[in-house]
């Protein structure tokens, strides 16, 4: 979602985010839960860009390669001591981030009924604690549709999170009046 050769992303739009949400429905295990963990790694970058002082230069510095949050873990965890996530959406994360990772770096075919995944998925918060319509409980037919609504709501709340994040303030100092 950032453009090759500008520091500046691009913008994010509810459409967008519910278009490729619409996609990870169709995907295999493996797809569902890689492409959601990275969608929910880039609205965890925007949240972060959106509490730093403007700086696109020095803001983009700090995710790229091996920089100080160039990984999932570490923005999520810079989140959290921000601030900026809670407690919920923290543990959720943590768990969504080694699910990711499981089906990222295994060779053998495992899917979401795979035992530590399955157990991983069903310690999910986020869809409890929203207090969803009884018809989102009767859609769950499988531990695969669990972590895809769970993934989705918590995106959709970090996504109105960072629209609602102010920029840090400067101090006046920076801007010359010191």
């Amino acid at each position: 979602m950032i453009n090759e050769g500008s520091c500046m992303q691009e913008e994010l739009t509810s459409e967008q985010l519910n278009s490729t949400f619409d996609e990870i429905f169709k995907q295999s295990d493996r797809a569902s839960a890689v492409v959601s963990g990275g969608i929910l790694e880039e609205i965890l970058q925007r949240m972060i860009t959106a509490f730093f002082l403007p700086n696109p230069n020095i803001n983009q510095s700090m995710f790229d390669g091996l920089a100080p949050i160039s990984t999932f873990g570490a923005k999520i965890d810079l989140s959290y001591h921000l601030g900026l996530l809670n407690k919920k959406e923290y543990e959720d994360l943590k768990l969504i981030k080694k699910i990711r990772n499981d089906f990222a770096h295994s060779i053998k075919g495992i899917n979401f009924n795979t035992e530590n995944i399955k157990d991983r998925c069903l310690q999910l918060n986020t869809l409890n604690g929203t207090n969803p319509p009884k018809e989102i409980y009767e859609n769950i037919k499988n531990i695969k549709a669990l972590f895809q609504i769970n993934t989705t709501m918590l995106a959709t709340i970090l996504f109105a999170k960072t629209e609602e994040i102010k920029h840090l303030k400067p101090y006046e100092f920076m801007q010359g009046k010191g």
